[in-house]
């Protein structure tokens, strides 16, 4: 994520939490992570997971789109591909890139994105939210861990499930990945 893109998403989530009244403790209450993480994401000193999105997006009662501004009309959306704005998570663990699809802040019930993995930065977590999870396979291969099992995904590989099941993709330090994922936001 650029320095940019990251202070906004920083300063984003700190005027939504403001917007409400609500403290730092009460947020990650909700979220479900410590007050410390929530305080270096509002000052850009970590860059959040998607799932951490999703959680805090849960926490505010807000699309995860929130986050990243862009206003549009109602109903169907069109957003060219030179108008997508990249985002890199290089502070947070994972080190994973994504791009949002439909960005925008009307409430969905899915958000989808894409998401690309250099397995030189990554490293490797679960993660858990509300909803469910869709992943299909662009390039590359990649192991996707759900609960207690280990899916081999290649290029046209999809995986569905729920989302509150630990989950996240592994892959080895020479490998790259690129997939596509959409959850819903119940």
């Amino acid at each position: 994520m650029t320095e940019v893109t990251e202070h906004k998403l920083a300063r984003r989530i700190k005027a939504l939490r403001a917007s409400r009244s609500m403290t730092l403790h009460q947020v990650s209450e909700l979220a479900g992570f410590s007050r410390g993480m929530l305080s270096k994401i509002e000052n850009a000193l970590v860059s959040p997971s998607i799932a951490t999105l999703a959680k805090l997006a849960e926490a505010f009662d807000v699309p995860i789109s929130e986050f990243f501004g862009s206003e549009e009309d109602a109903g169907t959306v069109f957003f060219p591909r030179n108008k997508r704005q990249n985002t890199t998570g290089r502070r947070s663990a994972m080190n994973y890139q994504y791009e949002l699809l439909a960005p925008g802040r009307r409430r969905r019930d899915m958000q989808p994105m894409i998401v690309a993995l250099d397995g030189k930065t990554f490293k490797f977590t679960l993660q858990d939210h509300r909803g469910e999870q869709f992943v299909y396979m662009l390039e590359g291969e990649m192991e996707y861990v759900v609960g207690d099992k280990t899916y081999s995904v290649r290029e046209g590989d999809s995986l569905y499930f729920d989302a509150r099941i630990p989950h996240g993709p592994r892959i080895q330090k020479t490998q790259q990945a690129r997939y596509i994922v959409v959850f819903s936001q119940p």
